[in-house]
């Protein structure tokens, strides 16, 4: 039993003591090793509002490390799907207990468009839902067709950022 107690004492600080999550700090020094400038075309089609907002907030956290990486980003982002409810200025495409995050989003959009980052929205997604060109947020250009702007921007050296 004594030495039971013993090992316990020992051990104990360090079970108790958080440990780090990652040995050395991350980083992305060989991915982006002598670039100076990415070109990224988000596909952004979420749904969830939670999950749109936290797929929002990720494009944002990886401009800010760009650019404190010295690397310039050019960045669009593509919206279709269900996610063209939660770009609209009103509280007509989405429940009422969902207007908390959707104004959340609308503030994170906002900086986007302060960041200098292109938004754009599908028509046909948007007359899919029936939300007419007017109820869209300020700054928000509107496309014929999302999936050809896509396609367009990767045919262009975009590099295409998946957000579904």
């Amino acid at each position: 039993m004594k030495s039971f107690l013993i090992a316990l004492f020992v051990l104990l600080p360090f079970v108790l003591l958080p440990t780090p999550l990652f040995a050395e700090s991350p980083d992305n020094r060989v991915a982006i090793a002598d670039l100076k400038s990415v070109d990224i075309i988000c596909d952004v089609n979420v749904g969830k509002p939670d999950l749109l907002l936290t797929r929002l907030e990720l494009i944002d956290e990886t401009y800010s490390q760009l650019l404190d990486a010295r690397v310039t980003p050019t960045i669009v982002v593509a919206f279709r799907g269900e996610a063209s409810r939660y770009i609209t200025r009103d509280s007509l495409h989405v429940p009422p207990q969902q207007m908390g995050t959707k104004k959340a989003i609308r503030q994170i959009l906002e900086q986007f468009q302060r960041n200098g980052i292109r938004l754009e929205q599908c028509a046909i997604a948007a007359r899919a839902r029936h939300i007419d060109p007017d109820d869209l947020l300020p700054g928000i250009a509107l496309v014929q067709n999302g999936y050809v702007s896509i396609v367009a921007y990767q045919t262009r050296g975009y590099a295409l950022l998946p957000m579904d």
